[in-house]
């Protein structure tokens, strides 16, 4: 049969198409047991079965959120494969049925140059909007177009970092913001690792973030669990981490990051960590990462509501 140059294109672009569409994986996610978060009827750490023509992915898994953009558009669902102990980003349009409530996790801008603290604040503001919270309304308002969240984004670096009356001060801007939208944050540190677990967990029950702000040591950790992009042709993702200092350690700076949630699996406490060094969230070891042995006079913790 004779095509034209422009038959054979189409026939290509069909041909290409029918070669995706009899390759793509099709993944369902059935809940086995919800573990409800804050306003989140499926909240981090509820039971899941990941059914896939991919082996690879099918099987238990726990769900540890729909993570969003800046903007609210979901990205990924994350799950940590229990078989693998590995974490599955995959992408939300992949899953063929749309579970209701799920707890949604921001996908946060990747940070300019060494502005981490003023990236956490904003991180944090936006995943208080994303936990449902409402307060006066005036923080939806400021976030829902592109040229809001630059704003706040810069007034957030400006603050932090240029003027005199808050500088490096998170509790003190975020409280400045929070007359108007709506909250109250306060500060704790330098209490035993097991006290401060106690209100960071509280916190994230509820379904609201805590920024961590720390010293750091002279080296990354990796994360206890490898991260892995499935359908993607390069999948695994880098999974290393800035973990506060431990006790002799070198100081070789200062970070800020955002708890998001957090999970339990064999008896350990982990937590889902929105760092802007990264563009997807990532899991710290709470226990291991927070301890005895942790510079702990030197970590603050800022939660509000």
């Amino acid at each position: 049969m004779h095509m034209t140059k422009n038959s054979l294109a189409l026939f290509m672009i069909l041909s290409l198409f029918s070669f995706k569409a009899a390759t793509a994986s099709i993944i369902i996610a059935k809940i086995e047991k919800a573990n409800p978060v804050g306003s989140f009827s499926t909240g981090a750490g509820s039971r899941v079965n990941l059914q896939s023509d991919n082996i690879n992915i099918s099987g238990g898994a726990l769900f540890l959120g729909a993570t969003v953009s800046p903007g609210g558009d979901e990205t990924y669902q994350m799950y940590l494969h229990l078989a693998s102990s590995k974490v599955l980003l995959i992408e939300s349009n992949q899953i063929e049925n749309k579970i209701q409530s799920l707890q949604k996790i921001l996908d946060p801008f990747a940070q300019a140059g060494g502005t981490c603290s003023g990236y956490a604040m904003d991180d944090f503001l936006l995943q208080t909007h994303y936990s449902g919270f409402t307060g006066t309304g005036q923080l939806a308002s400021d976030i829902s177009s592109e040229d809001g969240r630059t704003s706040l984004l810069v007034e957030l670096i400006n603050q932090y970092y240029l003027m005199l009356n808050h500088r490096f001060s998170i509790k003190g801007i975020l409280n400045g913001f929070g007359k108007k939208y709506g909250f109250k944050c306060s500060t704790f540190n330098g209490e035993s690792y097991e006290a401060a677990k106690i209100k960071i967990l509280a916190q994230l029950k509820l379904g609201l973030p805590v920024v961590f702000s720390y010293t750091i040591g002279p080296n990354m950790v990796a994360s206890p669990f490898k991260i892995e992009m499935p359908m993607h042709k390069n999948p695994e993702v880098d999974d290393r981490l800035w973990i506060p200092r431990k006790i002799g350690e070198r100081n070789s700076g200062g970070h800020s990051i955002v708890a998001a949630a957090s999970f339990e699996l064999n008896k350990k406490t982990y937590l889902i960590m929105i760092d802007s060094d990264w563009s997807e969230p990532r899991v710290w070891d709470m226990d291991s990462f927070l301890n005895s042995k942790t510079a702990g006079a030197e970590v603050e913790f800022t939660a509000c509501k």
